[in-house]
């Protein structure tokens, strides 16, 4: 029997056995618990509830089915009061232990309603005892969940899933095995805009060809004619990864549109783009407003993806550079300028360290950055120090590697000015923040 003091980084219940720490999953903290201890290694364990003695105000029954199996969700047990809560103690407490910093955090910025946000699954079929099943897959695994009705994608993301299972068992079609790497059906990407109710269908096979093309094509369009893109993507290589380097349309064209802070943006099967798109919107807002844009600005936008940050904050400044290492990105992001009328902005294609240095004589007078996961380069925050920029507004997913960044520029003379975390991802324990930094003077 065991009482939890704390949550890990990923939200599972810490408690002590005689000072050894067993973290235990959709445990809350200050609940006490019979739990069974599963796992030890030299430092840790791992334990499993048995039975709940008493209860925390904060638990609440999750909505799905599949919560105690699926590996979507970690956090639907919290009401969504703790989850805000719990990661806004996360980012300042990692800021603290990671990065050395002492410093004030914003409330997390949360939704309205924190259900059926994203704008894009990608969905993995297979089959269990001769059945074709889709969904998620199990925490640590590539066991498939047969999803019936997932809470975060839109639901008519749920019912093409259970009508191309349906459809799919009707012509017996071969379904992929990631065992054995035999079969032909994978699973499908959706993906689907905020604001008309676009659809895009990818349809991911281990083969050159899809078998009945035309049949699924017909039946698909004529249950959903909200699809306005369906692409078949060729996948032969035995790898958990889902797409393939090869696609082709099967029905209009490979795009859907959506608008971002009143500028449209052409999204293919490929494209990336953030999945909470309104989210998105309120994130982009506190960027632009922290980092103080003046009309004579020049504004660089370091990893900028298709230029949804360097072409919504355009019309605020003078220039906009943006810097991404990605060719067909760059390539996407020019022409969103184009299709926007935005003439100020521009688009550099390499690594970013590897390109930033070209800018050092260009008078640069806000930094953004929204690295991936892993953070930024050491190299390329000695150039950003080395250009002596004013004010930096950093977009961080991972806030361990915004730790480690943000104890590099402090230690050159920045200031903290602002954190503030986003709920991007309801129900799970990812966080989004933005830091906004100001160089001492």
């Amino acid at each position: 029997e065991v009482t939890f003091t704390d949550l890990t980084h990923d939200a599972m219940g810490v408690c002590k056995i005689d000072g050894y720490p067993v973290f235990v999953k959709d445990a809350l903290k200050g609940e006490k618990a019979l739990i069974k201890v599963v796992k030890t290694n030299k430092n840790f364990g791992f334990g499993r509830l048995i039975e709940i003695k008493d209860v925390s105000p904060f638990r609440k029954q999750p909505i799905c089915d599949h919560f105690n199996e699926c590996g979507g969700c970690n956090m639907m047990h919290m009401n969504y009061e703790m989850q805000l809560g719990f990661k806004k103690h996360r980012v300042k407490e990692t800021l603290r232990k990671l990065g050395h910093i002492e410093t004030d955090v914003d409330d997390t910025v949360g939704m309205n309603n924190p259900f059926y946000y994203r704008n894009k699954a990608v969905i993995p079929f297979g089959t269990s005892n001769g059945k074709i099943i889709a969904g998620m897959y199990k925490p640590r695994s590539h066991d498939i969940v047969d999803v019936r009705r997932c809470h975060v994608w839109p639901k008519a993301f749920s019912d093409i899933t259970r009508f191309l299972k349906r459809f799919l068992d009707s012509l017996d079609y071969s379904i992929y095995d990631e065992k054995t790497h035999s079969g032909v059906f994978r699973g499908i990407m959706l993906r689907r805009s905020k604001d008309n109710e676009q659809l895009s269908l990818t349809l991911i096979v281990n083969a050159n060809k899809v078998p009945y093309k035309d049949a699924i094509v017909e039946a698909v369009l004529e249950r959903f004619p909200c699809i306005k893109s369906i692409i078949a993507n060729f996948n032969k290589e035995k790898t958990n990864v889902m797409l393939g380097r090869k696609s082709k349309v099967l029905h209009g064209e490979d795009a859907i549109y959506d608008t971002l802070l009143g500028n449209e943006y052409r999204i293919s099967h490929k494209s990336f783009y953030q999945v909470n798109p309104i989210q998105t919107e309120a994130l982009y807002e506190k960027a632009i407003e922290v980092a103080g844009l003046k009309e004579s600005d020049t504004v660089m936008d370091a990893f900028c993806g298709i230029g949804t940050i360097a072409l919504s904050l355009a019309k605020n400044v003078k220039r906009v550079i943006g810097l991404e290492s990605v060719k067909t990105a760059v390539e996407d992001a020019k022409d969103n300028a184009l299709r926007n009328g935005i003439d100020n902005a521009e688009f550099h294609v390499g690594k970013v360290e590897d390109i930033i240095p070209r800018f050092k004589s260009e008078s640069v007078d806000v930094l953004f950055v929204d690295p991936p996961r892993k953070g930024c380069k050491r190299e390329f925050l000695d150039a950003v120090l080395d250009m002596g920029i004013d004010r930096i507004v950093y977009v961080s997913c991972n806030v361990s590697t915004l730790a480690r960044d943000l104890n590099v520029l402090v230690s050159d003379g920045y200031i903290i000015k602002s954190v503030t975390p986003f709920d991007m991802f309801p129900q799970t324990s990812h966080i989004e923040s933005v830091t906004m930094l100001e160089k001492q003077k």
